[in-house]
């Protein structure tokens, strides 16, 4: 008798640990999921964005496939001045074991994806750092999903990457470099920030190629290096999710920023739990609505920087 008393009890502890198990199983959430801010640029063109984008994933499904939540946001910048802000309002994504995969993206507005006309865009992914950060391009395919739908990456191409979306506070000295598509000029900054949406200080260094010059007296093949410091500036970022696209502009002295002008715009994400801020110039002709102050920022950059 005792004996059973024994091997009941036994199978009771195995039955409790089965159940946790199955708990636990049941309640496993999947890395590649929630909301992420993002930047991109076009290798072939003076393009580049910013954004944020929601994801949800079936763990159902091994968290191989799941969906693109509304509610997203897609700015995207060119060379000319042309600001375009699309938001996102469904799509997918499907995922291989090794976390390569792809995901489509779809907008609604009259201009289109950067002003393609095109309202979708399909990606190819891989799904890094379980989960916290994502590496994508476009895909060339003429329509996404394999459908119907015309996507913008079969007539431009966009490279970039995404990172769990951070909505804390940002403080300290970042070390960014940053560059063009289809123009000479590649520099890195470090911007100094304060928890109450000040730029503190900092300074840029900027190389750029003599074509970018326009000056006929510079001898072919010279470049040029410019070093300016950071005296103020500011930033905003929104509630939520949403401060992953802020808006971040400063003034400096000595050499003008690249040469173009003593005050730039850039719109950026927060990433990294705040160790990392990534994104693109804001190429809006003027700093802030309203004023005067020409916006270096309008050669329309990609940028990453790090935590110091």
């Amino acid at each position: 008798m005792a004996k059973l008393k024994v091997f009941l009890a036994a199978m009771a502890v195995v039955g409790t640990m089965a159940s946790a198990n199955l708990a636990k199983a049941a309640t496993a959430k999947c890395g590649f999921n929630g909301d992420y801010s993002f930047f991109f640029w076009d290798p072939e063109a003076p393009v580049s964005g910013v954004g944020f984008v929601g994801v949800k994933l079936d763990p159902k499904t091994k968290c191989r496939s799941g969906i693109v939540l509304p509610g997203g946001i897609l700015n995207c910048n060119i060379f000319d001045g042309g600001i375009y802000e699309d938001f996102i309002e469904d799509g997918s994504v499907f995922l291989e074991s090794d976390g390569e995969g792809t995901m489509e993206i779809e907008t609604n507005s009259s201009r289109g994806i950067c002003g393609l006309g095109v309202n979708a865009l399909e990606l190819d992914i891989s799904v890094v750092l379980g989960g916290k950060s994502v590496l994508f391009n476009s895909d060339g395919e003429e329509f996404a999903g394999s459908g119907l739908i015309p996507q913008a990456g079969y007539v431009a191409t966009f490279t970039g990457r995404a990172d769990k979306c951070f909505a804390g506070q940002i403080s300290g000295c970042y070390d960014a470099r940053f560059w063009t598509s289809d123009i000479p000029l590649v520099g890195d900054c470090t911007i100094c920030v304060n928890g109450a949406g000040a730029v503190t200080g900092g300074s840029c260094r900027c190389h750029t190629g003599a074509e970018f010059v326009l000056n006929e007296s510079v001898p072919s093949g010279a470049s040029f290096e410019y070093l300016s410091e950071i005296e103020a500036g500011g930033y905003t970022l929104g509630e939520n999710c949403q401060s992953s696209t802020g808006y971040l502009w400063f003034v400096t002295s000595s050499d003008e920023i690249c040469g173009l002008s003593s005050f730039m715009a850039l719109d950026f994400g927060v990433a990294q739990q705040g160790k990392e801020i990534i994104g693109a110039c804001d190429t809006s002709p003027f700093i802030l609505n309203n004023s005067s102050e020409l916006n270096a920022g309008i050669v329309s950059c990609a940028f990453e920087g790090w935590l110091q």
